[in-house]
């Protein structure tokens, strides 16, 4: 079984992200999807089905996905039974898929167009998240600038100021699961590896999936803070000085 090899590897930090992820509340019910770009080849035993847009970058890749309903905490407890193999081939127009337990995630547009990009980017990154950060939500209909979004979060503390200064872009709501979406975020990602979706969630890329869980520890946090403070945090937090200091020191 192809998707029992290519799971093997990545086992035990797909579990404990997904695990963090639903102890959080930030994968309630069936909410949130992961995805990782295998380093190797495999070949799924399913069907082929077409792609709506063409991904000739990810030629040959494959992937294992989240499927369509599953459950973080379900996935926590049993990877194989909620993950997804998929290959793309036909010079990108369609993709093989294997799975032991349901359909691909609704966000497979979104994964793939973002995956693409990173190839070409930045190869490195063959980790992406989803999840629904409690905190940040709430920041998002609250705050109706996105600019005002990205200002609050970074003076909030440190890490902030460290990890998400120009590493996090915030657009405005589209339908969940659109290739519109897909595209929007895809074009984010080239400049930044956080992307946040107003009134949905927060996505995440990095080299592995804990790398992209950090991104998202520090954003939520921030915004925490951000709704702590109330209406006094366009007062409060970080100066521009502050901030400055803080690259200074970090060499960042």
């Amino acid at each position: 079984m192809a998707l029992r090899e290519a799971l093997s590897e990545h086992e035990p930090e797909i579990c404990t992200v997904a695990g963090l992820l639903a102890e959080r509340g930030w994968a309630e019910a069936n909410g949130g999807n992961l995805s990782i770009r295998l380093g190797g080849s495999f070949d799924p035993i399913g069907e082929r089905f077409p792609l709506n847009i063409p991904r000739p970058e990810l030629e040959g890749h494959s992937l294992l996905l989240t499927t369509s309903g599953s459950r973080m905490r379900d996935l926590a407890e049993n990877p194989l039974e909620n993950l997804c193999l998929v290959r793309i081939v036909d010079s990108g127009r369609s993709f093989l898929a294997e799975s032991a337990g349901g359909k691909l995630t609704s966000e497979f547009p979104s994964h793939l167009a973002v995956h693409a990009v990173l190839c070409k980017e930045r190869p490195d990154h063959r980790a992406f998240l989803h999840t629904h950060p409690t905190f940040l939500i709430a920041l998002t209909h609250l705050a109706p600038d996105n600019s005002e979004i990205l200002d609050t979060l970074v003076r909030m503390f440190p890490e902030a100021a460290l990890l998400l200064y120009e590493n996090l872009e915030v657009l405005d709501y589209r339908t969940p699961g659109s290739d519109e979406l897909g595209v929007a975020t895809a074009e984010a990602i080239r400049r930044v590896s956080g992307v946040v979706w107003r009134g949905h969630g927060m996505l995440a890329s990095g080299t592995n999936l804990y790398s992209a869980l950090d991104l998202v520890e520090v954003t939520d946090k921030a915004a925490r803070i951000a709704l702590l403070l109330g209406a006094e945090r366009a007062e409060r937090g970080l100066s521009p000085k502050q901030i400055k200091q803080i690259h200074e020191a970090f060499d960042s």
